[in-house]
């Protein structure tokens, strides 16, 4: 179904090729979008209480039908979704089984997929400037809006849309768990705005946490890497507790498995905070655990013999491979002239009239990439990986300006 584009270019969750980092590119594209606009960007995250459990199987059924599936196939999952049983066992005794009348099977490969279908037609409510993104029942609406305007009927309008045709489908808005956030601007002075969510006034918050990243009202990332560190330094702890019992292989792996993986996550979007210093500190720590160094020792030469990537190197890392498996999403420069230049593969910079964009992912992602060798560029995914993330290691940065002005970064 995938193929036949049959589901909505906002749904993120549960398709091949789409992870929740792409989910939170789109989302924060819409809201670069907005101050690019001179306009400030307004987020609701809805909150749907199990939503999974909540599928109305004859809806369910009608729009499989409405998007192609008839006849045997049809029959087929119809009888997969009903008259299922649901019963506990506990120490072998087993209660009675009662019906299970809503809902798909969870557990299962094909339920997440029928949920995508059922949730499929919500993203066609919002239009005009606004945007939504999907990630399978996660719902964050976006809007864009004046600033200083106090009246916001329009996207009034368009929530209590919202709201109607989660009714309409049988699922539940945790209205207490809905959070609204106005993004603007840092030098911009915040004005109250009145919105309305089934009648009752939704108070804007300062921060919300979107998939795991926790997302502020200035898109400045204090607020997660002030969680970040306090999970990283428990993380660092750890790792040093177990090099004292274990080996240093053992310690690399949990390093890997436990600090890495947290650092890493959703790094792309929010790697450019201004107190990033604060993780590689945190880094540096774990790495010397792992082999039991002084403080005062170097880590400068230690990061390669240990093919670790520095927090910076994994910042750059995480923008070329966004690139890399995007790039029919960038035009480069021969797509905008005629000119027969060594430069022509380059990707063409985009115009941004705000630093803050400039600065961010957005940005420096082409940036970035655009200082590959012509080599490199024509790799498959697997071998483009490999090669970059090898010379990242052995280049270890230690801060972005030492990649922007290393003239041979990739000899």
């Amino acid at each position: 179904m995938i193929l036949y584009d049959l589901l909505h270019v906002k749904q993120f969750g549960f398709t091949r090729g789409r992870s929740t980092i792409d989910a939170g590119v789109e989302l924060i594209h819409n809201i670069f979008e907005a101050w690019e606009e001179s306009h400030d960007a307004l987020g609701v995250f809805c909150d749907l209480s199990k939503a999974f459990d909540c599928v109305v199987h004859e809806t369910l059924v009608r729009k499989l039908h409405h998007y192609g599936i008839q006849g045997v196939a049809l029959d087929l999952i119809s009888y997969y979704l009903r008259d299922r049983v649901q019963m506990v066992d506990v120490n072998g005794k087993r209660s009675n089984g009662s019906f299970v009348k809503i809902g798909v099977p969870q557990g299962s490969i094909l339920g997440p997929f029928l949920f995508l279908i059922y949730i499929n037609d919500l993203p066609y409510l919002v239009k005009d400037n606004h945007g939504i993104v999907l990630f399978a029942d996660d719902t964050s609406l976006m809007f864009k809006i004046k600033r200083r305007e106090l009246a916001l009927d329009d996207v009034n309008n368009y929530l209590a849309k919202v709201v109607q045709w989660f009714e309409a489908n049988n699922l539940v808005l945790n209205e207490n768990k809905t959070k609204c956030i106005k993004f603007t601007l840092p030098n911009v002075k915040h004005v109250k705005t009145t919105i309305l969510l089934n009648n009752e006034e939704l108070n804007p918050v300062d921060t919300t946490v979107f998939l795991g990243i926790t997302l502020d009202a200035k898109l400045q990332w204090g607020p997660h890497v002030n969680n970040l560190s306090n999970r990283l330094s428990s993380a660092a702890c750890s790792i040093k507790k177990i090099r004292h019992l274990t080996d240093i292989e053992t310690a690399r792996l949990v390093y890997f498995s436990y600090f890495h993986s947290i650092m890493s996550y959703g790094f792309l979007l929010w790697g450019n905070a201004a107190d990033i210093g604060t993780i590689f500190v945190l880094q540096k720590k774990a790495v010397r655990a792992i082999y039991k160094m002084g403080p005062r020792e170097s880590l400068k030469d230690k990061f390669k013999d240990v093919k670790i990537m520095t927090l910076y190197s994994q910042y750059i890392f995480e923008n070329l491979m966004y690139v890399h498996k995007n790039i029919s999403k960038f035009k480069r420069k021969c797509d905008c002239n005629n000119l027969n230049v060594r430069s022509k593969n380059k990707l063409a910079v985009q115009y941004t009239r705000l630093h803050k964009i400039s600065n961010s992912f957005k940005g420096n992602c082409i940036q970035f990439y655009n200082k590959l060798p012509v080599d490199i560029l024509g790799m498959s995914l697997k071998k483009f990986k490999v090669c970059i993330k090898r010379k990242l290691i052995e280049k270890s940065y230690y801060s972005i300006k030492d990649y922007v002005n290393d003239k041979k970064a990739w000899v």
